[in-house]
């Protein structure tokens, strides 16, 4: 597991390459979600998400040699993107792997950054086997977008900071998709503040925490089937599932049609455009699934706004 030094460095390592994202306090959205409501935008980043935050820590720590070779990841999107921004600043190669239904904006953001996309099914496993065998074939490196120490570590950097400007928080509600955000995030806030509850959301769509709490392992899910494009694997990392056994005190689920209804209130409300998963905290509040109360200071973190216009658009004109 990684620890509260391994998210300190990784902070001393990214903090030029990445936005510091403020803390939003948004007093509009008390009575909706029963807390004292505070956000924490990472649409604000280079990329739109969080993940760059992640993927430069892993590429910052290769050696010169290593990062001559290119960078390689398989991702729905958002790594995607992160990977390819990484790239692009360290002067290297990226080649990205993307599933043929990937969201448009998150696809012409890769190619934005000078990333080689290549298309491969639908399926985590089958981008996976892709970008092994680049590994393997071409020597490149890979950046996995969450099953990587310096990954997670990258991203619980976001716990770093809400806790300097909110250090009296009560709770903090966070997406999950594949578990290094996550695990991220509790790592620094437990190591810090032990008594902030730390909250995980997932789709109940694609609940594989949720399922591996339950029964005290690593599971895989049969289908995963949710709105939320960025938590679409359909397995708990061992690793992950480790730390959020440790460190994360409760996990919800949360419908899509919360993650809808959450999607806009953010843009009504709050005047931001957030992607599902991005939502999902707000989404299980809005289902009265967040085990907070109201008076008590609770930290969304909203881990991305690169949201599909054309949806929305839909969900607006509904």
């Amino acid at each position: 597991m990684i620890s509260l030094q391994d998210v300190q460095s990784a902070r001393s390592r990214i903090s030029p390459y990445i936005v510091r994202t403020p803390l939003l306090r948004i007093p509009a959205l008390d009575s909706a979600l029963g807390c004292e409501v505070y956000l924490k935008f990472e649409g604000f980043q280079p990329i739109g998400a969080f993940k760059i935050r992640g993927a430069m820590n892993k590429a910052l720590s290769l050696s010169p040699e290593e990062l001559s070779r290119g960078l390689v990841c398989a991702s729905s999107g958002n790594h995607a993107q992160g990977v390819a921004c990484a790239a692009k600043q360290l002067g290297t190669r990226a080649v990205i792997v993307m599933p043929t239904n990937a969201n448009p904006v998150k696809l012409n953001g890769v190619k934005s950054f000078g990333g080689e996309v290549e298309l491969v099914g639908t399926l985590s496993s089958q981008r996976e086997a892709r970008a092994a065998q680049l590994v393997e074939e071409q020597g490149m490196m890979e950046v996995h977008p969450y099953a990587d120490p310096y990954v997670a570590a990258g991203q619980g950097t976001i716990g770093l900071e809400v806790l300097e400007d909110l250090p009296d928080v009560d709770a903090v509600a966070c997406p999950i998709g594949g578990g290094g955000l996550i695990s991220g995030i509790a790592t620094a806030v437990k190591g810090l503040a032990s008594s902030v509850k730390i909250i995980g959301v997932e789709p109940a769509g694609a609940p594989r925490y949720s399922v591996s709490r339950e029964a005290g392992k690593p599971m895989e899910l049969d289908k995963v089937d949710t709105i939320a494009d960025g938590t679409r694997t359909d397995h708990a990392n061992p690793d992950n599932f480790e730390m959020i056994q440790a460190r994360v005190d409760e996990l919800c689920q949360v419908d899509d049609s919360y993650i809808r209804q959450a999607m806009v209130l953010l843009m009504t409300t709050a005047k931001l455009m957030v992607e599902p998963s991005g939502a999902l905290p707000v989404a299980a509040a809005l289902a009265g699934k967040l085990p907070v109360q109201s008076g008590q200071k609770v930290v969304f973190v909203l881990s991305g706004g690169n949201a599909d216009p054309a949806m929305a658009s839909e969900l607006l004109a509904k």
